[in-house]
């Protein structure tokens, strides 16, 4: 016969494992926020900015189709700047000790919803080295994007600060440890049921009945002294 445990033996699972599962979750807890905090390198991001819009004498008269246009033109410029052709020339440019491979995980380029302004974000244990970076791959690819699209509809809106004071974007040590914290309690609770289902001892008048099917007469009770 399967055991079938109910609620009220539940919660006196639960508390018996009550010391296991809440010194689990306070040590993963702990753990965590001493690696985020002590011993995981912070990482900063900088942000660059480019705006999609047509240059020339018509700029100031709103046309809906060239904006739709522009909007259109986002997914493909967003690819031009972290491609290899733009990430070597930064790599150059810039004299990095790194090759262009390795710097294509660090960038991510987002746009919001119906705008034309794409933002460059650089992530780096150097600020300095972050900014300098995402500016140079917004110059970039203004230029590559007039060489190979034959437009000139990329502009730079806004650079990122060499100076800027940053608080890192990660490790986060307290949602780390709130995390953390989480499994911990889950790997306690879970450890705690499944002692209680691995234990086959006939130590209860219930185990007696469901696995014997004999009744109890009896019971003999210890006497503290």
């Amino acid at each position: 016969m399967e055991e079938v445990i109910d609620l009220k033996e539940i919660l006196e699972i639960l508390k018996r494992n009550f010391k296991l599962i809440l010194g689990l979750g306070i040590t993963f807890a702990l753990l965590a926020f001493i690696v985020s905090a002590f011993l995981m390198k912070p990482i900063y991001q900088s942000e660059s900015q480019v705006i999609i819009n047509q240059k020339g004498k018509d700029t100031n008269v709103y046309n809906p189709g060239q904006v739709q246009t522009n909007l259109q033109l986002i997914n493909t410029y967003s690819q031009m700047v972290n491609s290899k052709v733009v990430r070597q020339q930064v790599v150059d440019n810039l004299n990095l000790k790194t090759d262009e491979e390795a710097l294509a995980s660090r960038i991510s380029v987002t746009s919001e919803a119906e705008s034309q302004l794409m933002k460059i974000n650089v992530s780096g244990p150097e600020t300095k080295n972050n900014a300098r970076i995402a500016n140079e791959l917004a110059a970039v690819t203004q230029k590559e994007v007039k060489r190979v699209m034959g437009v000139d509809n990329l502009s730079v809106f806004s650079k990122a600060d060499e100076n800027e004071k940053q608080s890192p974007i990660k490790p986060k040590p307290l949602n780390n440890a709130i995390i953390a914290g989480l499994l911990g309690l889950i790997l306690g609770t879970a450890i705690a049921f499944m002692k209680k289902l691995l234990d086959n001892r006939m130590n209860t008048e219930e185990k007696i009945e469901q696995y014997l099917s004999l009744p109890t007469l009896g019971k003999i009770y210890k006497i503290q002294e």
